[in-house]
């Protein structure tokens, strides 16, 4: 008696448990949820089996988009980009969107009898096409003969992405990080990649650790470079003003008679003497003409400009010096 009802058990045993291990496989093969880049195809399981369906029909959200009848919705945001599969009931979607992204339920009926509901969640992403941008400032610190490195990784603006440094044989995450390294360990190379769950970008910078402050970056390059260019158009400013003011100098000039302070005086001279045939050119010429008019004057610049003061009897028992 008791050998008969060990065998029942263990034939009800061998008849259950393949069953539970193919429901087991079965959702474990099952993937609930799928991520996908604008502009793919995307094929959604129905997860169960077919056999016996008598009813089947596929959900966004709260609105039925297909059944297995084949009826395909065409007042949804997915008109002209369903495909249903008579045989597995799996659901196609074409040319994805970002908004297609959200739960998908497939919910079937076996002898009229309703089965669990299967939910597959969607997520639609934009690819990365654009590097990240990756930007760094060096300080040499003399204390530990080192340098001290800072680095920024940052996406296109409205990106979700993870970012992941890779420095020598080290994996660092976050979009900052801080480094140290000496002048010994040569140029050192920083990679910095974004990405999401389909598509990923890298951008890399090299960075060589010194202890002389230009040598800090490129920052102060071109730093150096914008100075020098300031320092040349300020000079060719410079040099157009002073050749316009120049020529304009040049122009105001040529319309007068006399360049020189000497040809002023001359001018002055000129109009003081009646005669037109003496015309003194020189202030010094002015002078000697000056002796002309004396019949007995003296001769040096010196003597003419004396020559009008009165002398007064010498009282001295020497001899006058003149």
């Amino acid at each position: 008696m008791v050998g008969g009802r060990l065998s029942c058990f263990f034939t009800y045993v061998s008849v259950l448990l393949p069953g539970v291990c193919l429901q087991d496989v079965e959702t474990y093969t099952c993937k609930r949820n799928i991520h996908k880049k604008v502009g793919d195809t995307v094929e959604l399981p129905s997860c169960l089996s077919p056999e016996g369906v008598t009813m089947a029909q596929w959900k966004y959200g709260s609105s039925v988009i297909a059944d297995k009848n084949m009826n395909i919705s065409f007042k949804s945001q997915f008109t002209g980009r369903l495909e249903l599969n008579p045989t597995t009931f799996n659901l196609t979607v074409r040319r994805l969107t970002l908004k297609d992204s959200g739960d998908f339920s497939f919910i079937s009926d076996v002898s009229e009898r309703q089965r669990k509901t299967v939910t597959i969640t969607l997520q639609v992403h934009e690819p990365i096409t654009i590097e990240p941008a990756v930007t760094f400032n060096s300080s040499w610190h003399a204390s530990t003969n080192s340098c001290r490195v800072s680095l920024e990784c940052s996406a296109a603006a409205g990106s979700s992405v993870a970012y992941s440094w890779a420095v020598r044989t080290e994996t660092l995450s976050g979009s900052r990080q801080h480094y140290n390294i000496t002048p010994q360990d040569g140029d050192t190379g920083f990679t910095c990649s974004i990405s999401n769950v389909v598509s990923e970008k890298s951008a890399s910078v090299t960075v060589k650790c010194s202890s002389d402050p230009r040598g800090s970056g490129p920052d102060l390059i071109v730093v150096l470079c914008a100075a020098a260019g300031g320092c040349l158009m300020l000079v060719l400013i410079v040099g157009v003003a002073v050749y316009f003011c120049h020529c304009k100098q040049s122009q105001a000039g040529s319309d007068s008679n006399d360049l020189t302070v000497y040809a002023d005086v001359t001018e002055v001279a000129i109009g003081s003497r009646t005669s037109s045939s003496m015309k003194p050119c020189t202030l010094y010429e002015t002078i000697e003409n000056r002796e002309d008019t004396v019949t007995h004057g003296p001769h040096t610049v010196y003597d003419q400009i004396q020559f009008s003061r009165m002398r007064k009897a010498s009282v001295s028992p020497y001899q006058e010096i003149s």
